[in-house]
């Protein structure tokens, strides 16, 4: 049974901490995420308002498996203060043998749970500065532990181009079943580039434990004062588009975004609303 626990251990990791929490997320979300939702992406572009603004999204990724989040904001006095919780559920899984057999050995669940204090200030006219603190929550059969994270980001920006760096998922190791996983830490730099009303990005992450890159080209295009349409070319290990769309009806902000994953993984459809009070 144990190496049959190692096993699922192995294949769940913490990954989830990369996957889209937003619409954002299936385009260029590290060098274009704003306001609460670029708490899930790069505290560094997290701006909050005199009002609460919250962000709540679901996400459908792959055959079961989904996740809800929501992020929260304020501004008090000069700083950006922002709370954020992801919950993603692996949802029914089975593990089979290497033989051919169309009974699983064990079935399983299994989810993780973060939830992240976010702070965020202006150390000039452009700069900022974001912090995330992460406690970060792994069940998995019947193993569970916790490990405790932070995100750091810089960000130059104004209304029409800006870059940003940063660093994300440093922390200590979950132990499941006395195997240590390690968190899935990341650097990153994106920037974006107005051309007329289009505004070009680009992301680029270095993982660290798989010694991979990942990188994003994406076109942001506003219609009108409602409609604004996202696209994106992305890659990790193979090339796979990305797009969404905004909806912004005043002080309410509708968002959709989709991406076609590669190595049949299909595709990813996320969610959700923005509101202002």
């Amino acid at each position: 049974m144990s190496a049959i626990i190692f096993l699922v251990i192995g294949s769940a990791g913490i990954e989830t901490l990369l996957m889209p929490s937003s619409p954002i997320g299936v385009t260029n979300g590290f060098s274009m995420a704003n306001n609460t939702e670029a708490i899930f992406y790069n505290p560094a572009n997290f701006e909050a308002g005199d009002n609460f603004n919250i962000n709540c999204f679901y996400n459908r990724v792959y055959v079961s498996m989904q996740s809800f989040s929501l992020a929260l904001g304020k501004r008090i006095k000069s700083v950006d203060l922002g709370l954020a919780i992801v919950n993603f559920d692996y949802g029914d899984m089975e593990w089979h043998p290497d033989y051919p057999t169309e009974d699983p050995l064990i079935s399983y669940t299994g989810n993780d749970l973060s939830i992240i204090i976010c702070t965020g200030i202006k150390v000039s006219s452009l700069g900022r500065i974001g912090l995330n603190m992460k406690w970060v929550y792994e069940n998995i059969y019947t193993y569970s532990d916790f490990a405790l994270a932070f995100d750091l980001a810089f960000s130059y920006r104004n209304a029409q181009n800006g870059i940003s760096f940063g660093v994300s998922n440093f922390g200590s190791t979950i132990t499941l079943n006395n195997e240590d996983v390690n968190l899935p830490a990341r650097l990153s730099f994106g920037g974006f580039y107005s051309i007329s009303r289009v505004k070009a990005s680009l992301d680029m992450h270095y993982l660290i434990n798989n010694s991979l890159f990942k990188f994003g080209l994406g076109l942001d295009y506003p219609i009108n004062e409602l409609l604004e349409l996202k696209g994106a070319l992305n890659y990790q290990e193979d090339f796979y588009p990305g797009f969404g769309v905004t909806i912004n009806p005043g002080s309410l902000q509708i968002k959709y975004g989709a991406a076609f994953y590669p190595n049949d993984l299909g595709m990813i459809n996320t969610i959700g609303v923005g509101i202002d009070f």
